[in-house]
């Protein structure tokens, strides 16, 4: 029988389903192993060679504990893996098998596996997104609460706080019942914690990318603060796996879909992208240059605020806020490749 040459792993909590294949595709031998036996078995038995599974929970943590162990891991998006996926019905062992045909092509592109630091910025990241979203869902809740007993408050979380504490001085507020009262209360103060949660959240993030190299070189370019310094980071820790500056605002769906058959070819725009958030900080940079060219009395000097300050003057506002968030996209990518900062270029006289 041929050497193996490729592991096929279905990653799970407890149980890993695993098929060890040849370089022809032959199936050697099949397990199922709980977490303990699969780690034994990774470290002292599986012979090192090509680990192929997709990309889930904690897939980065097993691709950096692999890779540690002399394994070349190789961890695919799970739609690649799907194709592979024989039958119409799923379980663990086509999966696995899915997993090792998948790793065995060359032409499916594998996922980077993250670093423990970049993992660790993310998941800052993605923990204040949570607190800004249970922020704005009690805010709409105080104010829905409230405009069914009549009482309007301006937009505004600050405007919120203060109207809703002018509140006990009203007539028609005190007549309210007094359990509904006493929610409003609860809402209040559940606001102001997670004022402060967001406030926390963003701290640790600055903190976080103070003293990173990368980091310093990204807060040069305009528009970039700590938030989207610290996820340009997590994708750019290696900005050579992406060929161009192009090919990264592709990665992030900054770019029009196209769709081509034969002569035929058509850009379906841009669509809505979940769970990206260094697209949609990007996005909102791209919206404050707007809104800080649009103050300017006169024409900026700097080409690429020049260049901002006449795209808004012929394109629709959303337009122009997602060709400006590509054109940080590529400009981040060139100053993390080059490991430059961002130099201005100024209209000539």
């Amino acid at each position: 029988m041929d050497e193996i040459s490729v592991i096929g792993i279905d990653l799970a909590k407890n149980v890993f389903q695993l098929e060890a294949m040849t370089a022809s595709g032959e199936v050697v031998w099949q397990k199922r192993l709980k977490r303990k036996a699969f780690i034994r078995f990774m470290t002292e038995e599986a012979p090192r060679c090509v680990v192929g599974f997709e990309a889930c929970g904690g897939a980065h943590y097993w691709g950096r504990f692999l890779s540690d162990l002399g394994f070349r891991v190789k961890m695919m998006a799970p739609k690649s893996v799907k194709t592979f996926r024989e039958g119409v019905h799923k379980n663990d062992q086509r999966d696995a098998h899915a997993a090792a045909v998948a790793a065995s092509r060359a032409h499916i592109r594998a996922i980077r596996v993250k670093s423990a630091a970049a993992q660790a910025i993310q998941l800052l990241v993605r923990w204040r997104g949570l607190a800004i979203k249970q922020q704005g869902q009690t805010s709409n809740q105080l104010r829905a609460l409230l405009n069914e007993f009549g009482f309007v408050v301006p937009k505004g979380r600050q405007r919120l706080l203060e109207a809703v504490a002018r509140l006990s001085e009203d007539a028609g507020y005190l007549r309210l019942p007094a359990g509904l009262r006493q929610a409003i209360d609860r809402l209040c103060e559940q606001l102001v914690e997670q004022n402060q949660r967001v406030k926390e959240a963003t701290e640790l993030l600055a903190a976080a990318v103070k003293d990173d190299e990368t980091c310093t070189l990204l807060r040069t370019a305009p528009g970039i603060g700590p938030v989207n310094v610290a996820c340009l980071s997590v994708v750019l820790e290696a900005p050579d796996a992406f060929a161009s500056a192009r090919a990264f605002a592709a990665s992030l769906r900054l770019v029009p879909r196209q769709s081509q058959s034969a002569d035929k070819r058509r850009l379906l725009g841009v669509g809505a992208e979940a769970a990206n958030h260094t697209r949609s900080n990007l996005v909102l940079a791209g919206q404050s240059l707007i809104t800080m060219v649009k103050r300017m009395k006169q024409p900026p000097q700097d080409k690429f605020l020049l260049w901002i300050w006449h795209l808004y003057q012929r394109k629709h506002r959303n337009v122009a806020t997602v060709a400006i968030a590509a054109k940080l996209a590529r400009i981040a990518w060139a100053m993390a490749s080059r490991r430059e900062e961002y130099r201005p270029r100024l209209v000539s006289a």
